[in-house]
């Protein structure tokens, strides 16, 4: 009788094709060490654009960038920093012209998908809601309520018609209204409160109309855009107490990180705000930041 022995570790990796051995290589060197395998990374809040007659800038656009924030500048900085896949924010520069981010989640949609916006305040709201998510593959829409009466538009009919993440950008005292349509929509809607609203540090009841937002369970944030909370230099420590009060009421599951790219560049860089969230910010576990630095986002943004 013939016996067949196992192939030897070495022997695997040397005979398996190179991307399974690297697999391999990982995978083993982390079950040997004892340490669990390195978290997913995924980027869910990034914006494009560039100069280019295809894609015109509005009338009203007094100042348009004189520096392009590419897709492939993008995807450098991804393999450099072992980012797997990112999410595409339409940039309000456009306006409600989709069409730039949307053309390049369609040509990349193993690693982008995608954020669009609408006018909420037009007729046909729902209309182009549907135009970009059918046409272009768009999984979220961005809205953004001022503060003053020009952001009264929050109302049932914007929300009831989603099936897709509804990313919230607004000021804190917004926040009570965003949470009626929460309440009214809390089965069937997913939302994002942005960059927790952007609540300053120092003032801890605008920080609650945030936290009061943690009852509903299907309300997640970013706990991005700590440079602009921060009165200090990188990595904004005087932000950290108001990142665990979040997390607390939260909780992992329910947080993303994500670099705000390419305005991060101003304030630190690409590479600095993953370590911010990876690396720096103590009382995150590893398991924690499992979640918080990919597993959330695909949640809510489920790549092939």
């Amino acid at each position: 009788m013939t016996t067949v022995s196992s192939p030897s570790r070495r022997d695997f990796l040397r005979t398996a094709p190179a991307g399974v051995a690297a697999f391999g290589t990982t995978f083993l060197g982390s079950a040997m060490s004892g340490e669990p395998p390195a978290p997913r990374i995924i980027d869910p809040h990034v914006h494009v654009w560039k100069n280019d007659a295809k894609y015109p800038w509005p009338k009203e656009l007094a100042r348009p960038p004189k520096e392009d924030a590419l897709p492939s500048t993008l995807s450098e900085l991804m393999k450099a920093n072992g980012v797997e896949k990112t999410v595409i924010v339409h940039v309000i520069h456009y306006k409600w012209d989709c069409r730039y981010a949307g053309d390049t989640i369609k040509g990349q949609r193993d690693k982008f998908m995608g954020v669009c916006r609408v006018d909420p305040t037009a007729d046909s709201a729902v209309e182009d809601l549907n135009h970009w998510v059918k046409e272009y593959g768009f999984h979220g829409v961005r809205l953004s309520p001022a503060a003053g009466e020009s952001g009264d538009w929050i109302n049932d009919k914007e929300a009831a018609e989603l099936k897709i993440p509804m990313c919230i950008l607004c000021p804190s005292t917004r926040l009570p209204d965003v949470g009626k349509v929460i309440e009214r929509h809390k089965d069937d809607l997913d939302i994002c409160i942005d960059h927790m609203a952007d609540c300053a540090i120092d003032k801890p009841d605008e920080l609650k109309n945030l936290l009061v937002l943690a009852k509903f369970p299907r309300v997640f944030v970013k706990i991005s855009h700590l440079w602009s909370l921060s009165g200090e230099k990188y990595p904004y420590k005087d932000t950290y107490g108001q990142v665990k009060k979040v997390y607390g009421a939260f909780g992992p599951k329910r947080l993303m990180w994500g670099t705000d790219w390419p305005m991060v560049e101003k304030y630190c860089s690409y590479a600095k705000a993953l370590v911010l969230y990876r690396d720096e910010l103590p009382f995150f576990t590893a398991e924690d930041r499992r979640w918080i630095l990919g597993e959330t986002a695909l949640k809510l943004w489920p790549f092939a």
